[in-house]
């Protein structure tokens, strides 16, 4: 069985802990489990960063999907970077951003263990170089690395509100591939792809995972497909993740045991959980 490994982050206490949930597994990743873990944890109104099952292996699965509710609405914002790599080799499907701090605090996350520290810390003192990406507070603004951000601002009212001033994370963890062969023609395959991406190619910063560096990377993405970003993809490569071929070919060569059905559902699981929300 798929359990999900989510580290939960309770800032009003300062402490952190991994839970392996069975029960989301029919949620596959990023924004059908973000919303079931807000759902889960709603009491505590947390913001919820998820990654899907191909962030870290594919070319332009490349987001991190962040889910917080904003004035009593749900929204689902993404970022681009290096975050959902880092996150995917820390062994993380989600982090669960609990509760508030009594005063601004900096996490250090690397793999599934969380420092709680003061807002004194240089940012550029946490994690491993190499294999962390930073958000943190500049300006107002979150950004991640230094230069990706989000749309609307909606996450960085929620850091506020919280007392987070911003985390690192860091991942160090490697996965075997079950069908090593099978991956690597298939990355290949959808690399080779890469004119149906809906941007055009240039020498901005790329996310992790695209080789294309478009002036589109800076800036979040909102909503969107709920299968490309359960993944979490692109919202840019629709037209590669919204087939479902290739997205089987993916699962399955990693390992994971999806039906067509489980994929269908999710725009349904989606709008159900936000029904159990309201």
């Amino acid at each position: 069985m798929d359990f999900k490994k989510i580290l939960f982050v309770n800032l009003s206490q300062k402490t952190a802990e991994m839970q392996l949930l069975p029960e989301l597994t029919p949620y596959v990743g990023g924004v059908a489990m973000g919303v079931k873990l807000y759902a889960l944890y709603k009491d505590y109104d947390p913001v919820v960063a998820c990654v899907g099952p191909l962030n870290g292996y594919f070319p332009f699965a490349s987001k991190t999907c962040f889910v917080v509710q904003n004035d009593g609405v749900m929204e689902d914002v993404y970022i681009g970077g290096g975050l959902s790599f880092r996150l995917k080799f820390a062994g993380l499907d989600a982090v669960v951003l609990a509760g508030a701090a009594g005063e601004d605090v900096i996490l250090d996350i690397t793999n599934d263990e969380v420092k709680f520290l003061s807002a004194q810390t240089d940012f550029g003192s946490l994690g491993l170089p190499g294999k962390k990406s930073v958000l943190h507070m500049e300006k107002g603004s979150l950004l991640l690395d230094g230069y990706f951000a989000f749309d609307l601002g909606i996450v960085e009212k929620k850091f506020r509100a919280k007392k987070l001033l911003g985390f690192s994370a860091t991942g160090t963890k490697t996965s075997p591939i079950a069908e090593s062969a099978k991956y690597m023609e298939l990355f290949t395959e959808i690399l080779a792809q890469k004119d149906l991406v809906s941007v055009q190619e240039s020498t901005w910063p790329s996310c992790s995972g695209c080789p294309l560096g478009c002036d589109k990377s800076r800036i979040g993405e909102t909503g969107g497909n709920i299968l490309v970003h359960s993944l979490v993809a692109c919202s840019y490569a629709e037209n590669i993740y919204s087939n479902l071929g290739t997205v089987f070919a993916c699962l399955d060569c990693l390992g994971y045991k999806c039906t067509h059905e489980q994929l269908e559902a999710l725009p349904d699981l989606f709008t159900k959980t936000l029904k159990e929300i309201a």
